[in-house]
């Protein structure tokens, strides 16, 4: 298995003092780093194989956090600006949803006082924290939900906990896919292609169609009419909108492939935009990927049987 890290995309958006120290981590160490996260007054933290470390100034990373490079308001600042190309106008509407997707597919989750008007989030003031989430391509990944699930008849649905690899596995599978089907992607946060001038860039197969940006319920529509595609693949399923757009597509034949956050099968019945779905039979198997030093690996597989109610 190949390992394609974005971890290089993603340091010439932090400030100098943050930057520096690591850039002088070792190669095999920034290749396994999944989070950089950035919390004010607190030094900046980062996950390598389900563990939280701090970065020395001298590039070492070490538990103690008081021997951390500390994280100020004016550097977190500096960073959202980075991450929005000095223009947080025009980063507003991913902004009120608590993220902006940065350089290679990375998404930058962001912390903060809500501003709110009309009884919805307007906007994110006094920001305290940044998590940045690294996007790799682990190619070879989904080769065993590959083989598991290629010849299983219906949909498959890939849950876990947040940070278990979902989406890597998601992007591996659009590869293994759409070396042989047409393959339409769902992309509505940049984070499975990183698409730059409309050319992924990860390798998602030669059969492969991106929709980027496009609010998963409206892509599925248009993939749908448009591109035939043979499968569709999105990420992280809840919303009512993009739940009867995947419904509707079942009509047509299209095969699902689909990562919702769950931590148990049974916890993904108890979501009720999820449970329609089973329940109209969009999903025929559950896979369920483990998370921390389990991340990316499949710890169990489930047929999905209708729920009767």
């Amino acid at each position: 298995m190949s390992s394609q890290s974005s971890f290089g995309a993603v340091l010439p958006l932090l400030p100098a003092p943050l930057q520096a120290p690591l850039s002088r981590l070792k190669p095999a160490e920034q290749n396994e780093i999944t989070e950089i996260r950035l919390r004010i007054g607190r030094a900046m933290h980062v996950t390598r194989g389900g563990a939280e470390r701090v970065v020395t100034a001298e590039g070492a990373l070490a538990a103690e956090p008081a021997s951390g490079v500390p994280v100020t308001r004016q550097l977190l600042d500096q960073t959202l600006q980075n991450l929005c190309a000095h223009s947080l106008h025009a980063c507003q509407h991913a902004i009120r949803q608590g993220y902006v997707t940065a350089a290679g597919g990375c998404r930058a989750g962001l912390c903060g006082t809500a501003v709110m008007q009309g009884g919805t989030v307007e906007t994110v003031r006094a920001l305290s924290g940044i998590n940045l989430r690294i996007a790799s391509a682990r190619t070879g990944c989904a080769e065993p939900v590959f083989r598991m699930c290629r010849d299983l008849p219906g949909g498959i649905l890939i849950c876990g906990a947040p940070a278990s690899g979902k989406t890597t596995v998601l992007r591996d599978l659009a590869r293994l896919f759409g070396a042989a089907k047409r393959v339409s992607v769902m992309d509505e946060r940049g984070e499975i292609a990183a698409v730059q001038n409309g050319v992924p860039q990860f390798d998602l197969g030669a059969q492969t169609d991106v929709f980027d940006g496009y609010p998963k319920a409206e892509g599925i529509a248009v993939a749908v009419r448009v591109m035939s595609p043979q499968i569709l693949i999105c990420d992280e399923l809840g919303g009512a909108a993009e739940t009867d757009a995947l419904l509707h597509s079942l009509h047509t034949g299209v095969r699902l492939i689909a990562s919702a956050h769950a931590e148990s099968v049974p916890a993904l019945r108890r979501r009720p935009q999820i449970r329609r779905l089973i329940e109209a039979g969009a999903f025929s198997h559950a896979v369920l990927l483990g998370s921390g030093a389990q991340c990316g690996q499949v710890l169990a597989a489930e047929a999905l049987a209708p729920v009767c109610v």
